[in-house]
């Protein structure tokens, strides 16, 4: 089942987030050599995912629930968290930079610490709400046509993986 790949893809960045915050938590001590790989993964796992939940899975099901206020009100608010942490990731992107280098300009090792964490709250907070309502919402409201839009985008992402490909809301799936 294409969810599948939703519950894959949060694991992931759960595990990438438990892997960065206990790196982030050796600072000030030199950054060891899986801190690079780690922070190298964050710059695709982590931006892949809420490209797969914001851009795939939200709009699939906001056209589902449709009508129903709550869900609306539920799915217009996730798609604001997923904005703001993608507006986000570019300085997630920096502080983890800033934990491979000597002299950390301008930032205390745990002023670094404390701010990585709070980007890991926040991303643990939306792999929360995945598991608890938006999978069982997709389990319970998305059709058989939905599951093939979700497979054809997770095709799609697959093929195009590490590459600089604009997303185009959800028209590069062949619907409007």
């Amino acid at each position: 089942m294409p969810l599948s790949q939703f519950v894959k893809g949060a694991e992931r960045v759960a595990e990438l987030c438990d892997l960065l915050e206990v790196l982030a938590d050796d600072l000030p001590r030199k950054a060891p050599p899986v801190w690079r790989e780690a922070v190298r993964l964050s710059s695709t796992i982590i931006p892949d995912h809420i490209d797969n939940i914001a851009h795939v899975l939200l709009p699939l099901l906001a056209r589902r629930t449709r009508g129903e206020t709550f869900c609306d009100t539920v799915l217009r608010r996730l798609q604001t968290e997923y904005q703001d942490c993608q507006s986000q990731l570019p300085e997630l992107t920096d502080l983890l930079g800033n934990g491979l280098s000597e002299q950390m300009p301008g930032l205390a090792p745990e002023a670094l610490g404390f701010a990585l964490r709070g980007h890991f709250e926040m991303i643990r907070r939306q792999i929360d709400w995945e598991r608890d309502v938006l999978l069982p919402l997709a389990r319970r409201c998305l059709i058989a046509a939905d599951f093939n839009v979700i497979a054809q985008a997770q095709a799609f992402a697959a093929k195009h993986a590490g590459t600089d490909f604009i997303l185009s809301g959800d028209r590069r799936w062949g619907h409007a």
